[in-house]
């Protein structure tokens, strides 16, 4: 009986081992199989974001020989951003962060040639919520405000050279994160 369930015993171990090398061996074909299916995604995409990005291209020169106000023209200038920052994603075959950047700013773009949005009185512009932060630098000493008018309440002082993260636009200001504060600040201050 010993001798029985001595060999049982055995049998299980043989078992169990090559159980454990099989699943090893589903795991390393899992792996190769997730690799070579990223690669085939980012062969397949970059085709696609190079002509993405090459058509934003397009529309911002087109942007540049139309006159617009200057809230579309500060658009302008962050869809301009977001196209240097999905250019440097692309250099990096990261084509998914690059397509997100390349989307942001069309969307800019569309708002800037919408002329139901024209419509809009321009003393009251609706706020713009950005998809992706765009990163920024400020060219001077600036106040950073509670809320987007000159007489709001200063929050603090921005030194020249700050960087921070533009998250939002309203007219000629910006809603900036620096640190740890979040306010608004006139686009003119803007590098």
């Amino acid at each position: 009986m010993e001798k029985l369930i001595a060999e049982k015993d055995e049998l299980i171990k043989r078992q169990h081992v090559r159980q454990q090398s099989q699943a090893h061996v589903l795991r390393e074909v899992n792996k190769e199989a997730t690799r070579a299916q990223v690669k085939l995604h980012r062969l397949a995409t970059k085709p696609s974001t190079a002509s993405a990005i090459a058509e934003l291209e397009v529309a911002l020169v087109h942007l540049k020989q139309v006159k617009i106000s200057l809230p579309d023209q500060i658009l302008q200038i962050l869809a301009h951003r977001l196209l240097e920052t999905a250019s440097v994603f692309y250099s990096k075959d990261q084509y998914a962060s690059a397509m997100n950047y390349v989307a942001q700013a069309n969307h800019l773009i569309g708002l800037i040639i919408n002329q139901d949005r024209k419509k809009v009185s321009d003393i009251n512009y609706s706020l713009l919520e950005f998809h992706t932060p765009v990163i920024l630098r400020t060219k001077s000493n600036v106040n950073l405000r509670k809320e987007p008018n000159a007489s709001a309440q200063i929050l603090g002082v921005l030194k020249k050279g700050t960087v921070l993260a533009a998250n939002a636009n309203q007219g000629t200001w910006l809603r900036v994160q620096a640190d740890e504060n979040q306010g608004w600040f006139l686009v003119q201050y803007l590098k």
